[in-house]
């Protein structure tokens, strides 16, 4: 069957709470109907077809109003992670980085809560992609929020990820200081040249916060921007606590497409010390009254540089398939077995290769609308 596992687990900066820890009692079970399923899950793709969508999730880590602090310390640290030196495990250790980053991030957060989101010196300015330093520069154009700044996007390069040259204008993001006297709070918006449609809006705020440890909650939708669009809702929290010896980041999300019946949770937790680190994930896909759900654990030694763990499927509580995951800096091994007699058909397995899919996309696309909001609130 075709490696549905590893795009899964790649692309979850987030992953899904079942609840469905239980009753083993529950007899296997299989699809209703897996050629359907397929096509709910791949219908999710038309949700971030537009070229603002696109843009925004290429350049998000390049949106920083200010220079980009513990970005540079966290690249020489994957840099020395064997798992890097795989393609097939790169993705763990993708993700590693990212608790790593978020984990790192934590003491500005403290100071944060007491200051301004914006410098005096940017606050109100437009920023535009200038190709002499591959970065994002404060320009001299108006337009730019009172309270915060301006983004243009661009085309995006599909071989670089980068700004295409010439430049091609396709939308802009917004940051807004929306802090008030509470809690830091910034809300973002992506539109489309002139402002219109929005795609993106959505509020990030940064409820607690000590010297040891984080917590953000995000609430907004995204829409694809036709003239009758889908929206995506969701609403969910990034929490973060540790030391210098040990850090646990944990990322529970929700999504609901009401329009086409379908109901996403994610769920994730990666913990990581200096020499370990382990993955907790799930993801829950609900539509037409049917749950299906990706659950697993992922063990990753940083010095031996080995990663081993399995992944099962349910589909409404009963056992669909499991799968176990071996690797090492230069090989990678993925072996499934359905869980009744009859095994995987065809059919099943493509949606199991779809549902992998789901959650990569829905995953990378959510750690791109966050990544501009945690740079600004632990900048």
């Amino acid at each position: 069957m075709r490696s549905f596992l590893r795009p899964a687990l790649a692309g979850l900066m987030l992953a899904a709470v079942t609840g469905a820890c239980g009753k083993e009692s529950i007899a296997p079970k299989s699809l209703a109907n897996a050629q359907a399923t397929s096509a709910q899950l791949a219908s999710l793709d038309t949700m971030f077809n537009a070229a603002p969508l696109h843009s925004f999730s290429a350049v998000s880590a390049s949106i920083q109003p200010t220079a980009p602090g513990p970005l540079p310390a966290l690249a020489l640290a994957s840099a020395v992670n064997p798992l890097t030196q795989s393609s097939d495990l790169r993705p763990y250790a993708r993700r590693i980085l990212a608790a790593r980053t978020f984990a790192r991030l934590i003491p500005q957060m403290s100071v944060r809560a007491t200051a301004a989101l914006f410098p005096v010196g940017v606050v109100g300015k437009t920023f535009e992609w200038d190709f002499g330093t591959s970065a994002y520069v404060a320009t001299a154009r108006t337009g730019a929020p009172t309270t915060g700044v301006r983004f243009i996007l661009y085309a995006i390069n599909e071989l670089t990820g980068q700004p295409a040259n010439p430049l091609v204008e396709v939308g802009y993001i917004d940051l807004i200081d929306e802090t008030g006297s509470g809690s830091p709070k910034l809300h973002i918006i992506v539109a489309g040249v002139g402002g219109s449609p929005v795609y993106v809006n959505y509020t990030v705020t940064l409820s607690g916060q000590t010297a040891n440890s984080a917590t953000i909650t995000t609430a907004g939708y995204i829409t694809n921007g036709a003239s009758s669009p889908d929206s995506v809702r969701f609403n969910g929290s990034i929490s973060a606590s540790g030391s210098t010896s040990s850090i646990s980041v944990t990322e529970d999300v929700s999504f609901d497409i009401n329009s086409r019946d379908i109901h996403v949770r994610d769920w994730q937790q990666a913990t990581v010390t200096q020499t370990s680190a382990s993955l907790r994930v799930s993801f829950r896909f609900e539509h037409g009254g049917e749950g299906v759900t990706l659950d697993g654990a992922l063990n990753v030694d940083q010095t031996a540089g080995t990663v081993s763990g399995t992944i099962t499927s349910k589909v409404d509580g009963g056992l669909f398939a499991t799968c176990t995951v071996t690797g090492t800096s230069t090989s990678f091994s993925l072996t499934c077995a359905g869980a009744d007699a009859d095994g995987l058909n065809a059919d099943e397995q493509d949606a199991l290769h779809h549902l992998g899919d789901a959650v990569e996309r829905i995953g990378t696309l959510f750690q791109g609308i966050l990544a501009p909001a945690i740079s600004v609130l632990g900048a």
